[in-house]
């Protein structure tokens, strides 16, 4: 039997969506632009994927 070590990725992918989300309701809120908010969305998005090593770490000890 291996033993692997798991990678989280579920959880990478709430992060993520839940800051894409946010950033969406937020920039189209301030923006009323439906593009401006869909770019900001993903662009946060990404941001928080790549932020959520930091919980990935509290959840992995």
């Amino acid at each position: 039997m291996s033993s692997r070590e798991p990678t989280y990725r579920t959880l990478r992918l709430l992060c993520a969506n839940a800051v894409g989300m946010a950033g969406f309701l937020l920039a189209l809120a301030l923006s009323r632009e439906f593009a401006v908010a869909l770019v900001a969305a993903v662009v946060l998005a990404g941001i928080g994927y790549t932020a959520s090593n930091a919980v990935v770490a509290y959840a992995s000890a």
